[in-house]
C-alpha cells in the first residue's frame, strides 16, 4: 500500500525533523528523493545516505527559502536531476514564539517568507515539472496552530493558517493533473521545538492536553504524507489532514 515505486520527489526542510522523517519513508515506499535544505549540511549528507541504503538514488540541494532565485534553482535542479518530478513536499519552515511586543522584522519576515511564500514560489517553481509528471502530488506542512489560535507567535500562526487557505485554493486550481493537500501536525519533537518539549512544565501540559497522551515524533506524520503521494489517495485533494494527537478536539 502507499506504493511510491519509480517516483522522484522533491522534500524541502529534509536534513532534519519531520522534513528528514519523511524523505526517509518515502525512500522506504520506492520513491529517488531530491533533498531539499539550507543550513544543516552533515544533516542533509546523513539522510542522502539512509535514501542511498534503502536502494533509492537521492540528490542534496541547498537552498534559503527565502530568496527566490534560490528557489526557482532548487526546484530547476531538482527536476533536471531525473527529467521528472511526481511529488513536492514542502517541509521548510521555521519557528519563532515572540510575544507581539516583541516580533520585529526578522521575527515576522523569516517566518512569512519562509513557512508561507517559501512554500508557496517552491509550488510554483515546480508546476512545469508536476504538469508534465501528469498524476502529480503536492503536501504542504501546516501546523495545528494553523487553526487553532494560541497566545504568541502570531506570525507563525498567521503564516501556516496562510498556508492551509493556500492549499485550498491551489487544489482547486490545479486540478484534475496536480492534486493538493496539507498535513497539519500537533506537538511534534523535533529540533526546532526543543526548546517547549525540553521544558518539563511544558511537555507535561501538552501531554495533558492531548488525548493521546503524549508528544508526536516526526514518524507519525511521515506515513501520512506518504500516503498522501501516493495513488492510493488518487482522490483526495484539498483536504488538510490532521495529526496531532487528537489535541485539536479540545
Amino acid at each position: 500500500m502507499f506504493d511510491l515505486s519509480d517516483s522522484v520527489v522533491l522534500v524541502t526542510g529534509a536534513s532534519r525533523g519531520i522534513g528528514r522523517a519523511i524523505a526517509l519513508e518515502a525512500a522506504r515506499a520506492g520513491a529517488d528523493l531530491v533533498l531539499g535544505f539550507r543550513a544543516d549540511a552533515p544533516g542533509a549528507e546523513e539522510v542522502s545516505a539512509r535514501v542511498r541504503k534503502a536502494g533509492r538514488d537521492t540528490r542534496v540541494i541547498r537552498a534559503d527559502l527565502r530568496d527566490r532565485a534560490a528557489v526557482a534553482a532548487l526546484v530547476r535542479e531538482a527536476g533536471a536531476w531525473k527529467g521528472r518530478l511526481d511529488g513536492l513536499v514542502t517541509s521548510a519552515g521555521t519557528y519563532d514564539g515572540s510575544s507581539t511586543e516583541e516580533v520585529g522584522d526578522r521575527e515576522w519576515d523569516d517566518v512569512v517568507r519562509i513557512d508561507l511564500e517559501g512554500t508557496f514560489r517552491t509550488v510554483q517553481a515546480a508546476l512545469p515539472w508536476l504538469r508534465a509528471a501528469g498524476r502529480a502530488s503536492v503536501v504542504t506542512i501546516s501546523s495545528v496552530m494553523g487553526s487553532h489560535a494560541a497566545a504568541g507567535a502570531a506570525p507563525y500562526q498567521a503564516g501556516k493558517a496562510g498556508v492551509e487557505q493556500m492549499t485550498r485554493a491551489l487544489a482547486l486550481e490545479l486540478a484534475p493533473k496536480i492534486r493538493v493537500n496539507a498535513v497539519a501536525p500537533g506537538f511534534v519533537r523535533t529540533d526546532m521545538n526543543r526548546g517547549g518539549h525540553e521544558d518539563p512544565g511544558f511537555r507535561r501540559r501538552v501531554e495533558r492536553s492531548t488525548p493521546l497522551g503524549r508528544w508526536g515524533e516526526p514518524e507519525d506524520i511521515a506515513p501520512v504524507v506518504r500516503y498522501l503521494l501516493s495513488r492510493d489517495a488518487g482522490w483526495v485533494t484539498g483536504s488538510v489532514i490532521g495529526v496531532d494527537g487528537g489535541i485539536a478536539l479540545r
